[in-house]
């Protein structure tokens, strides 16, 4: 092949892979943004910290919390981990490591526990009906729930089911991590395992309001 066109049929092929490339980042980042909610306003009655992700969950709600969007950060009870009992001692509660937090942060906050009905939740459904009880209870008009950003969708969308018939308005707001977000999360491998799980979680959120039966929670 003369060098001319071995030089245009190498430019044709290196702009079709990077055509292949960018359509491929576009798709992959349009996917996640589908699992990401940002809807909150100021002026809620509560910032609910959801359990799984303290420590990207809580200094986030902490930054809500000064910009007053709500006037407490409130826990849910999270179901005490199963582990060997010579090794109970290392393991940290939901406020045991919010204090933690709020310590190494210098955030003085006003915070409370939202009590389990259960003996501690284990799902997102168990803490929207934990929070809807104590909600209930104080009055509330509007919270804000507060989860990793690739969590947020499932998250408001089974609060949004358990409240259905309450007067309490559910919004969320998604805290960012430093691994990865969604313009880059094929390139880590927990970010790849998290967004293609949460696909599966989110379809199936879609079809229940309950624990599903096949899945056991500990």
């Amino acid at each position: 092949m003369p060098m001319k066109k071995l030089i245009i049929f190498l430019g044709m092929m290196i702009l079709l892979i990077a055509g292949s490339v960018s359509q491929h980042q576009f798709l992959l980042t349009q996917y996640a943004h589908l699992f990401t909610v940002n809807n909150a306003t100021k002026g809620a009655d509560a910032l609910v910290v959801l359990s799984g992700g303290m420590m990207t969950r809580l200094p986030y709600a902490i930054e809500l919390y000064q910009q007053q969007y709500a006037p407490v950060i409130l826990f849910t009870e999270e179901k005490k981990r199963i582990v060997s009992p010579k090794l109970e001692s290392l393991v940290s509660s939901n406020m045991e490591v919010a204090r933690k937090i709020m310590t190494a942060l210098k955030a003085n906050v006003k915070f409370r526990v939202v009590p389990s009905a259960k003996g501690g939740a284990t799902s997102t459904f168990d803490e929207a009906y934990d929070l809807l009880q104590y909600g209930r209870q104080h009055h509330f008009k509007r919270v804000i729930i507060v989860s990793d950003a690739f969590h947020t969708r499932r998250a408001l969308y089974a609060f949004k089911k358990i409240f259905e018939n309450s007067d309490i308005q559910i919004e969320a707001m998604g805290a960012p991590n430093a691994i990865f977000d969604e313009t880059n999360w094929w390139q880590a491998d927990v970010g790849i395992s998290t967004y293609v799980l949460e696909g599966i979680k989110y379809m199936v959120y879609r079809f229940t309001n309950q624990n599903v039966s096949f899945v056991k929670n500990y």
